[in-house]
């Protein structure tokens, strides 16, 4: 008995012209995290998922050059996360998070680069998961994510600045006094003039600001080391004298002063982990990982007051559409199978295709030329969705125009393409070989299922492919599809739900199952901290059957619940994200029991944000999102087997952050929405 990797689908495409080259039409990013400025202006990149780091001009037209490729070796990453540069060598520092280690970069003016040392690997330190760095006076600090200390709490390594370790930090110490101050899952590190050190406790959602002792530096306004309140603290950065924390509030970047005071937010962002600043007055450079693009914005701090919210202007943007044949993006959920050993998707007029395609690339590149600079960070994000959005509607009616589309839509392997807006299918299961089959969707879209009805529903184009249920994170719609055969996609049947916390309403819906006992639609309403059940009727019109669960942590209540599994017998087997465990209910939303506990742990029963779940045979299958495992459970909750791997190899089958996994066949096929491809995994029983 056992799991193993399998495949992988999703095009890679991260060849590059000869060097230099134009940044606009030749650069694909995926997930781009850290960036810093060298000395000479030059802006370097994280091309976190591609495994390599990228050099552009200061004004970010040209691409300079590229170094690394995936391995262990020197010169080599898994997963290059945070950058900085030394402010007096031509050193930059490169945390390697899946490799568990720091490189020292040294370059020259004419940008020859190599690894000259890697450091935090040794046996004395073993780094576990080096996200956020600084340097300053001689030292280096790193943000050791996920470090496990005596009481699970996360540190921070201080090194000599060629790479000599010198000491851990485990807990901030108050001056005052009062309680140690834990960290736990740290990632960006900023500092100010001061040398003191900030730090992104993501795990608490605060920032956290201390000296190189670990001896908290507490802020004025309110007498603490830390900050909190905050939404998310993926990043923080001091800049223009302010304290930017990217995630602070939802889609925006929260202000604050170095007293701690809040002055406001930068809104019209998506995702934003990076801010990094620039020697150009009030410019600075934002990375948006899940957007895979790498942006320049100004704005003046010093204007932003009294807690109200602003646009920064965006100057430039680098990374084009993750849309090539066979490439995905931020795909976060799978349902049907892989059966098929040829593929079955007709291209009835390959060179025109090819050709159309080529004419939707330059006229991305020439709206991107046409997008002036300094559009309010809101608008250029805003325009830059509509375009693709559109783009997506005309490459639907090329498609439906060559009459191309799959052979046997009901044997499809169907995923959702979140970051294009569309729904794409395979059958063979091959790297290369996902296609679009679906009208553009809302953005959002998430989870899926697909359902079977007994019996063909009134208006229903073609009993023999399956409906599918999609929910939307945003919207809190649930639709209906089903497939088209004139025009070889999947439409719209019918929708419900809505956002907010009505009975009838979602908010933040994730992933979805079918009850196989009666058809009902099973919904993990994570906003709600509840379960809804809805129902098709024999006329096809959605009605809600009853919700089951509450916020808290005793049985029977919910801290985010993210999905959900049905068996036969109508046993709901519920992932409750927040509170690190699985909730078992009956068919009638009875609590029965539960399993699981918070710890880390790759080979046992713990969890630490267990995301998805699924069942096949007497078996269940849960993503552990931080532990980054795959583990195998009896229905009972004995566990069986396990298969984990942080990182972004993908002959390797690693993981980074994995979503919504589907089970089928003794294949668990799991969607990494950051990795941007979907990994195939091997069950034998």
């Amino acid at each position: 008995m056992g799991i193993s990797y399998h495949s992988y689908i999703g095009t890679t495409v991260d060849q590059l012209p000869q060097l230099p080259c134009s940044a606009n039409g030749h650069l694909s990013l995926s997930t781009p995290v850290g960036s810093c400025v060298d000395k000479f202006g030059r802006i370097w990149l994280a091309d976190t998922a591609h495994n390599r780091v990228l050099v552009f001009d200061s004004d970010l037209d040209q691409i300079l050059a590229s170094f690394g490729s995936v391995g262990a070796e020197l010169g080599q990453f898994n997963m290059p996360f945070r950058l900085i540069a030394h402010p007096d060598k031509n050193w930059v520092y490169v945390t390697d998070i899946g490799n568990f280690r720091v490189h020292i970069l040294e370059y020259t003016e004419r940008l020859d680069i190599q690894s000259i040392k890697v450091f935090g690997n040794e046996p004395e330190v073993e780094l576990k998961g080096p996200n956020g760095i600084v340097v300053h006076d001689g030292k280096v600090c790193v943000a050791d994510e996920f470090y496990e200390g005596p009481n699970s709490q996360s540190r921070l390594v201080i090194f000599s600045e060629d790479g000599k370790f010198e000491q851990s930090i485990e807990e901030i110490v108050p001056e005052n006094g009062s309680d140690p101050v834990h960290l736990l899952w740290p990632q960006g590190l900023s500092l100010d003039k001061n040398g003191n050190i900030y730090i992104a406790n993501t795990g608490f959602a605060t920032v956290v600001r201390c000296d190189w002792q670990g001896k908290g530096v507490p802020f004025s306004a309110s007498g603490k080391c830390y900050i909190d309140g905050l939404a998310l603290s993926r990043g923080v950065s001091v800049t223009q004298n302010r304290m930017l924390i990217p995630g602070g509030e939802p889609n925006a970047i929260s202000v604050y002063d170095l007293n701690g005071q809040f002055m406001g937010s930068l809104d019209g962002f998506f995702a934003p982990v990076q801010v990094t600043e620039t020697s150009e007055a009030n410019t600075m450079l934002i990375t948006e990982p899940f957007l895979a693009s790498l942006q320049k914005h100004t704005v003046n701090l010093s204007t932003l007051k009294g807690g109200k919210s602003r646009a920064t202007k965006v100057i430039k943007r680098v990374g084009d559409e993750r849309d090539n044949p066979g490439q995905l993006h931020f795909v976060t959920s799978v349902v049907g199978d892989v059966t098929n050993t040829q593929s079955g998707y007709s291209s009835n007029a390959p060179i025109f295709e090819h050709w159309v395609e080529h004419q939707l690339a330059l006229q991305d590149q020439l709206l991107k030329v046409m997008q002036p600079p300094g559009l309010p960070s809101w608008l250029s994000i805003a325009l830059s969705a509509q375009t693709e959005w559109v783009q997506r509607w005309q490459q639907t009616m090329v498609r439906i125009f060559l009459n191309d589309k799959f052979d046997d839509p009901e044997d499809l392997l169907w995923m959702m393409d979140s970051g294009n807006y569309q729904l794409q299918a395979t059958e063979d299961g091959k790297s290369d070989s996902a296609r679009p089959i679906s009208l553009p969707m809302l953005p959002g879209s998430l989870g899926m299922a697909s359902l079977t009805p007994k019996k063909p529903l009134p208006g229903q184009l073609d009993p023999e492919v399956p409906l599918l249920v999609v929910s939307n994170y945003l919207s809190g719609i649930v639709t209906v599809l089903q497939y088209n055969d004139t025009l070889g996609e999947m439409v719209p049947y019918t929708v419900f739900g809505g956002l907010g916390t009505g009975e009838e309403q979602l908010n933040k819906p994730q992933g979805i199952a079918i009850d196989p006992t009666n058809n009902d639609i099973l919904i993990a309403d994570s906003g709600n901290n509840r379960i809804c059940r809805w129902r098709l009727s024999e006329a096809g019109g959605p009605f809600l059957v009853h919700t089951f669960g509450r916020l808290g942590s005793e049985h029977g209540e919910f801290h985010t619940p993210s999905d959900i599994t049905v068996d036969a017998q109508g046993t709901c087997f519920i992932t409750d994200q927040n509170n690190n465990r699985i909730e078992v209910y009956d068919q009638t939303g009875k609590w029965q029991r539960s399993f699981g506990q918070e710890g880390y742990g790759t080979t046992n029963g713990n969890f630490l944000l267990p995301t998805s779940i699924d069942h096949e045979n007497g078996y269940l299958f849960i993503s552990d999102l931080v532990n980054r495992a795959i583990k195998v459970f009896t229905c009972s909750g004995e566990f069986i087997e396990s298969f984990s791997g942080f990182g972004a190899d993908r002959d390797k089958g690693q993981l980074w952050l994995p979503y919504l996994l589907h089970v089928k066949n003794s294949k668990v096929y799991l969607p990494d929405c950051a990795l941007n491809r979907v990994n195939v995994y091997q069950f034998n029983i």
